[in-house]
């Protein structure tokens, strides 16, 4: 039985492809490091398929198969991080109606998260460049605590963290993956159809709610 949206108290956003649009620093950076190893690049589309299980999962599918190994995967993985450091917000922006929907729910007071695959410190950065006067209550990127979304275990962290019950969440994403750490977590899961996977996919995967714009989010608290 799918989760119902009453009761709703508070929120846990997925950050890339939900609030902000990072694919083409993402898909620059590591189009550099392909470079750099004399490797074929990828469209931005192809980074769209590639994003969502972390940044080793990301390079990875990235990279050839022929002559993948452990090594190749590790040495490219920490390149392509140096470069993105560098690179992080050269074209990054948070979508349109993003900040209208989060100073609202500053506004009512409405507790709020963000859990991430992104790398921590990453994760950490954006949050701070981009959304300096919003309150989020915890902020967690991939880290060695908890294993990524889909598992359940970080989101539900958040949630004793915050002492609010999961089922009073809404969990806010652009990907089957965040769909699916909903559902695991009992918490409400609305796809965003602007982000970097669409309507299909979260359909698909079973989400309670799609919305189209970030205004219709607060038709649900």
């Amino acid at each position: 039985m799918k989760n119902t949206a009453k009761e709703i108290q508070a929120v846990i956003f997925d950050l890339d492809g939900t609030l902000l649009n990072t694919l083409a620093d993402i898909s620059d950076s590591v189009n550099q490091m392909l470079s750099e190893h004399g490797f074929s690049t990828h469209t931005t589309d192809d980074y769209r398929r590639f994003i969502g299980n972390g940044i080793q999962m990301l390079v990875t599918r990235a990279l050839p198969v022929a002559g993948r190994s452990e090594e190749l995967i590790h040495a490219c993985v920490h390149r392509a991080r140096e470069i993105y450091w560098e690179n992080w917000n050269r074209k990054t922006r948070p979508y349109n109606g993003v900040m209208d929907l989060l100073n609202i729910l500053e506004t009512k007071n409405v507790p709020k998260a963000i859990l991430s695959n992104k790398p921590h410190d990453f994760t950490v950065r954006y949050v701070d460049a981009y959304f300096p006067d919003i309150t989020f209550l915890a902020v967690m990127g991939q880290n060695d605590r908890f294993p990524v979304k889909p598992d359940p275990a970080s989101a539900l962290d958040i949630a004793q963290q915050m002492g609010i019950v999961p089922s009073s969440f809404l969990f806010v994403g652009d990907s089957a993956i965040d769909v699916k750490t909903a559902l695991s977590a009992g918490m409400y899961a609305v796809g965003v159809a602007w982000g970097f996977k669409g309507h299909e996919e979260l359909a698909k995967a079973g989400c309670n709610t799609l919305v189209d714009h970030p205004s219709e989010i607060l038709k649900l608290f």
